[in-house]
């Protein structure tokens, strides 16, 4: 889906109606717990790929996994230094053993963005910290700002934070409830950052009442991504 600024000036786009499709063996595991109305916190990370690349996140989020990461009861860690991802690095050498990245020429730059200057790119969440995700590679990619948090204004939220935002505001307003959450970050051919995210959300007592099916850019306007 190419990118449009006009038409996408938050970084991302409802898809298939904002009605989700899961996505591997995730589907079933969404249908069982709507089935048995189960409200188990669970989290899956798929490994990353033969070219070190994070992969598929999904994971059925309770009131009390969101909170548990609230500021207000832990503060949020910073990433340890083996959390690196593809893409970070110009000379980047992928450890398959290991399962980490080392480099030393980073291809992170200060620019002037949208209403924003700073880094252009953040290690992305694919499940938010503030959602109950952890920090560590294999939740991780390399997105742009934008990606992560559209133009930075925090009342209309935008990137990641969109469907991160709608999903904190259901649970702190549906405490009994929980909801199965996946991303699914779209590479093309070898290249070692993604073209976007694929987010799929949907409640497990109110599928009908909560959903989301959403793409988001990885992509920063006047900027050519490598």
């Amino acid at each position: 889906m190419p990118f449009d600024l006009a038409k996408y000036p938050q970084n991302y786009t409802t898809v298939n109606q904002n009605v989700p499709i899961f996505e591997n063996g995730f589907k079933q595991t969404v249908v069982a717990a709507q089935k048995a109305k189960t409200t188990r916190a669970q989290t899956y990370f798929d490994s990353l790929d033969a070219l070190g690349r994070t992969q598929t996140v999904s994971a059925i989020i309770t009131y009390g996994m969101m909170h548990s990461h609230a500021s207000s009861v832990r503060k949020r860690p910073a990433f340890p230094k083996t959390t690196k991802v593809s893409g970070e690095y110009a000379d980047g050498v992928y450890n398959k053993n290991l399962q980490q990245w080392f480099g030393r020429s980073n291809n992170n730059r200060m620019a002037q963005l949208n209403g924003y200057r700073g880094y252009l790119y953040n290690k992305s969440h694919l499940l938010a910290w503030s959602l109950g995700g952890d920090m560590q590679t294999h939740n991780v990619i390399l997105g742009t700002r934008a990606q992560n948090v559209g133009t930075n204004d925090q009342r209309n939220p935008g990137g990641m934070a969109y469907t991160e935002t709608l999903t904190r505001n259901y649970l702190s307003s549906h405490q009994d409830d929980a909801v199965a959450y996946q991303v699914i970050p779209i590479y093309v051919g070898q290249e070692l950052v993604p073209r976007g995210t694929h987010v799929l959300v949907q409640s497990i007592d109110n599928p009908i009442k909560f959903h989301l099916n959403v793409w988001v850019f990885n992509t920063q306007a006047g900027i050519t991504i490598p």
